[in-house]
């Protein structure tokens, strides 16, 4: 979603060997809380503060955000005067959707740079131009891996409505994201919307956990993939209904962030709200777009699920934001991406703040995975024993029971902790659970022998199964 401009903020200086002179800048009312505080900061002479805001909506392809990093680069404001910079900053708006503001302004400036200038532009298009920008997913992103059909519910287990929940008519339904294996089983739940509550979302993973899939396949081989699923309950009143709801889709239309994500999400997921599905993506990247970290997180959560189809379009991007923003989920994701392989000094450094950062979410994906981490990395400066069991009892008295990673990595922290007695009783529950949901206990079985011989483990806990 690109912001309108109500005026053109630059106009050609002739007498000034083509440098373009801009006054303040000015936005429509709509313009997002971050392009507001970009713009705050710039007409409060804070040009340093001014051009990081800016340079963070411009990589997210905001062309408002482009041309003004154009005009202070002309203006040497936040920096020296950079007409190379200028000039490309001019040239990736008009490509991004700001054609109109920059009319002729750039044919104006081009002929008159340097062979060095001309390489400044150059530079800045090559890292913010649109084709660059849609090659990373952030104009026009795909979500779809064509040449890679996704998973498919075979068999699928009706979600029980909470007792203390049946016979109120309200609104219900729950949107799960998992990860289905090449073995047709879910595994890895995480809630990314519950109405009306965290109970439902418990019934709703019960259930999912207990169906059956066609996996998803890749050159004719069953692989893993990312499912996002919803569960509607019996009984139970139209989402439409939702008080939530009624009051997001005015703001939403208005173009407020989380309302644009929460109507984007459910209506992706709903047909009953009347929100065709291009309607709704274009909800959930404004959203993104417009700073929302949740719909960031989306966005970059579709992209990496789709990534072998289209490496340069990770998500990384669009995480690093999210993360920035609050997520999470992010926190967690961009964690986990500095810890593998081989990683330095820095990067565990880094991906222990994260870790910290994520770990105050009150989020039961979040969480498991950060007490798998702290209780069972093979890396001394992640491990933390003590946080890792704070979570993990955190994580036990949550309402989601049917998890089998969720008493795996329960016992890890209990494990890494010493107690050898209670890691062996969580664990038990694990390969219990485990063989009931048909998954291949042998890893959990591993662990099992091993804390009943008070021996801790070390590994990736949540890729076992």
């Amino acid at each position: 979603m690109s912001i309108r401009i109500t005026r053109a903020t630059l106009a050609v200086n002739a007498l000034i060997a083509g440098v373009l002179a801009a006054p303040a800048p000015t936005v429509a009312k709509a313009a997002p809380a971050d392009f507001q505080a970009a713009l705050a900061e710039y007409r409060a002479g804070h040009y340093q503060a001014a051009h990081a805001a800016f340079l963070s909506l411009a990589e997210l392809g905001n062309c408002s955000a482009q041309f003004n990093l154009a005009a202070m680069a002309l203006h040497g404001q936040g920096g020296p005067q950079d007409l190379g910079s200028g000039a490309g900053w001019l040239q990736a708006a008009a490509g991004n959707g700001c054609g109109e503001l920059v009319a002729n302004h750039l044919a104006a400036l081009t002929g008159k740079l340097s062979p060095e200038e001309a390489r400044a532009a150059a530079d800045v298009i090559a890292r913010y131009g649109p084709e660059t920008l849609q090659a990373q997913g952030i104009v026009a992103p795909e979500f779809i891996c064509h040449d890679m059909p996704q998973p498919s519910a075979v068999s699928v287990t009706s979600a029980d409505t909470p007792a203390a929940d049946r016979g109120k008519r309200r609104p219900a339904m729950v949107i799960t994201a998992l990860t289905i294996g090449a073995d047709g089983r879910a595994h890895d739940p995480e809630i990314l919307f519950a109405m009306p509550g965290d109970r439902f979302a418990a019934t709703a993973v019960e259930a999912w956990l207990n169906s059956l899939f066609a996996p998803a396949r890749r050159g004719g081989s069953a692989v893993a993939a990312r499912l996002e699923a919803k569960t509607l309950f019996a009984d139970s009143a139209p989402l439409a209904d939702a008080e939530v709801i009624r009051k997001a889709r005015p703001a939403a239309d208005a173009g407020d962030p989380a309302a644009s994500y929460l109507i984007g999400l459910a209506a992706i997921h709903d047909s009953s709200l009347g929100i065709p599905g291009a309607r709704a993506k274009q909800l959930l990247l404004g959203a993104a777009r417009d700073g929302n970290p949740d719909a960031q997180y989306w966005v970059a959560s579709q992209l990496r699920a789709s990534v072998a189809c289209h490496p340069r379009a990770n998500g990384e991007v669009w995480l690093r934001h999210a993360a920035d923003g609050g997520n999470a989920t992010a926190q967690l994701l961009l964690a986990q991406d500095l810890l593998a392989g081989a990683p330095s000094a820095s990067q565990v450094t880094q991906a222990r703040v994260l870790l910290g950062q994520a770990a105050r979410a009150n989020a039961y994906y979040v969480r498991k995975h950060v007490v798998a981490l702290l209780a069972s990395s093979a890396l001394d400066a992640v491990g933390d024993p003590p946080a890792a069991l704070k979570l993990a009892r955190q994580l036990a008295a949550g309402t989601i029971r049917s998890d089998p990673e969720m008493y795996e990595v329960v016992a890890a922290a209990y494990a890494a902790n010493g107690d050898f007695h209670d890691a062996s009783a969580q664990q038990q529950l694990a390969v219990d659970k485990a063989k009931v949901l048909g998954w291949n206990t042998r890893t959990l079985a591993e662990q099992l022998d091993a804390y009943r011989h008070d021996r801790a483990w070390q590994g990736d806990l949540l890729a076992s199964l």
